[in-house]
């Protein structure tokens, strides 16, 4: 059982480069804003390494860091009775959804764009020509990356079982 927990925690270290801490761990009301304009930049020049190979790794490794806040949302709502909702938790589902849907949607572009640079440079680099669509094939390369964060996401969840 140790290994499966050794492999997660080691993507969810790399994925703190590319990840918004939840709302827990946040303390003052400036922190989500520098998070979440960080987290896209972070992602743009992080896919760049290894000439696109490490927006698999950094998006596989947020796929894998985003399953706790999942796990996070389901406890919340789950705990919760309809006409009594309180306004703390409803503001953390609130914070949690905007990292689903406006941080990793704009994570995910990062990355395209990141993997994009990096295979003009590749080209650049090998004296190749460069092609004006490298880098501008828009629903492949941003379905690798959504597959990737997908796959993280399956595989935190079968290495906390494993």
């Amino acid at each position: 059982m140790g290994g499966g927990e050794a492999v997660t925690d080691f993507f969810v270290a790399i994925g703190q480069a590319v990840r918004v801490p939840s709302p827990i761990e946040l303390g003052a009301w400036w922190q989500p804003l520098v998070y979440f304009t960080l987290t896209v930049l972070a992602t743009f020049v992080l896919a760049q390494l290894f000439f696109g190979i490490g927006a698999g790794i950094f998006l596989f490794s947020r796929g894998v860091h985003d399953s706790l806040p999942i796990a996070q949302l389901e406890g919340i709502v789950g705990a919760w009775s309809f006409p009594d909702i309180p306004v703390n938790e409803f503001w953390t589902i609130l914070f949690i959804v905007l990292i689903f849907a406006v941080n990793l949607p704009l994570c995910l572009w990062a990355a395209h764009l990141g993997t994009g640079r990096a295979m003009h440079m590749w080209h650049r680099l090998t004296g190749k020509p460069v092609k004006s669509e490298v880098g501008t094939k828009l629903m492949s390369n941003l379905l690798i990356l959504a597959a990737s964060v997908a796959v993280g996401l399956v595989a935190s969840f079968i290495f906390s079982y494993a």
